[in-house]
């Protein structure tokens, strides 16, 4: 059972599973990079729903499965967050949120156990972050364009000045996934904060607090990739970016006949009505799930919807959804105080102070160096030590086997002679040589 949940924790990037997240979305194109932030999570989840679901082929092993997920949704949501904190490229922070995200759906699954209902609000949640993370997606491949390397923050700043559409469509998608409200994530992550309130107050806090580091480092993402001035032009900032990507200057720009603009510009019809498509339900689809009269409930299960409505109290729907609200506005206070006004500056005030928490969180906890250490060089030194053991050891066996084979029947052809007389010569010899022992023996 372990190992079945290790291996979909491993599609959905929850931890400690997640090596391979930021690595894999900042080297796939960007297209790609978007289908694996939603259409694995929403696969793996839709099986994991099947196998610790109520009344699903694990629901019987709940002392062993909600253990398990438990640590993984609260580790998920730990490690996510802290780690994106420190990121400054555009695809491994989203990675890095993506790994948040599994870790709130994971706290979903776990409320599930206990509370059915719990299952809507997952699949609600899912949908909210498909149209949320492919409008982030959207707007990054647009900003990028064909040069996947030049996803640094810094790089794109400026741009909501000669890109207000694309600007808004980041805004959007962004305070989607922040869980900002009247957006879709907003309703979305409330409603699974929620069913785990109840059930598992400690996983309700540790989704709370970790909802206020979403909301920062995702305005912070808005503020320095869209605010400020534009740095698209900076010749020194793009060698050192395509040094970065492992490319020379020459292969950018005009030698393969893609460069970047000049100045930037708004979207085209073309780019701007997909977006368009993406933004306008991450801004309204969650009016369609609030949780006192939920359509999209109704769409799943109507008697669950129906039941749900009847048990809704505002008295307990306030105070959670305004806590929600609270630590999501600190959050991104404290992105508009270090990034966009620059009234405070969090490199001097956390970094330079703290620098070993500040390392340990930009180096996501020394996981890859754990992993480096233990199982790459750890697996290659495993292999020495075989090779050695094959060299030396089996392939000894098995050459001295042939050696031995080689000397006896080089030293037995000269007995093998045919002739009847030498036979018996031979078995007189013996028979005098046992003779000759026994006597001895006494």
């Amino acid at each position: 059972i372990v190992l079945v949940l290790a291996g979909v924790a491993f599609k959905i990037g929850a931890f400690p599973f997640q090596i391979w997240v930021p690595d894999v979305y900042q080297g796939a194109p960007t297209p790609v990079t978007a289908f694996l932030a939603v259409a694995s999570k929403a696969a793996g989840f839709a099986v994991l729903l099947g196998l610790c679901g109520p009344g699903a082929v694990f629901s019987s092993y709940a002392w062993l499965t909600t253990p398990v997920l438990t640590a993984m949704a609260a580790a998920s949501l730990l490690f996510g967050n802290l780690a994106a904190l420190t990121q400054h490229n555009v695809k491994r922070l989203l990675g890095l949120s993506g790994v948040s995200h599994a870790g709130f759906l994971l706290l979903g699954v776990v409320a599930a156990g206990a509370t059915p209902m719990a299952i809507g609000a997952i699949y609600f949640y899912l949908f909210a972050y498909l149209l949320a993370a492919f409008a982030v997606f959207g707007v990054m491949a647009h900003v990028a364009g064909p040069d996947d390397a030049d996803q640094e923050l810094d790089h794109y700043a400026g741009l909501a000045k000669e890109s207000p559409f694309l600007a808004g469509v980041l805004t959007v998608g962004l305070g989607s996934l922040a869980g900002i409200p009247p957006l879709a994530g907003f309703w979305s992550k409330d409603e699974i904060l929620g069913q785990a309130f109840g059930s598992f107050p400690v996983l309700w806090a540790a989704g709370f607090i970790t909802a206020g580091m979403t909301a920062f480092y995702m305005f912070r993402l808005y503020f320095l990739t869209f605010e400020g001035s534009f740095r698209g032009n900076d010749k020194v900032m793009q060698a050192q970016l395509m040094a970065a990507a492992g490319k020379g200057s020459d292969d950018h720009g005009d030698d393969h006949g893609h460069a970047h603009a000049d100045h930037p510009h708004e979207s085209g019809w073309q780019m701007a009505m997909p977006l368009a498509v993406l933004a306008v339900p991450s801004a309204l689809v969650g009016l369609l799930g609030v949780p006192w009269n939920s359509r999209f409930g109704y769409l799943l299960d109507p008697h669950e919807a129906a039941e749900v409505a009847e048990h809704f109290s505002w008295g307990e729907f306030l105070p959670l959804a305004g806590a929600s609200v609270g630590i999501s506005l600190v959050g991104i206070t404290v992105a508009v105080l270090a990034y966009a006004l620059r009234k405070i500056d969090l490199g001097t005030a956390v970094a330079a102070r703290f620098p070993t928490i500040n390392a340990f969180l930009a180096n996501k906890w020394y996981l890859d160096a754990i992993n480096d250490k233990l199982f790459v060089q750890g697996s290659r030194k495993l292999a020495r030590s075989v090779l050695e053991v094959d060299s030396k050891v089996v392939d000894g066996v098995v050459n001295l086997t042939g050696l031995v084979t080689l000397g006896s029947g080089e030293g037995l052809k000269y007995f093998e002679t045919g002739r009847a007389q030498f036979y018996a010569l031979i078995v007189f010899g013996g028979v005098i040589a046992l003779v000759v022992l026994f006597g001895a023996l006494g």
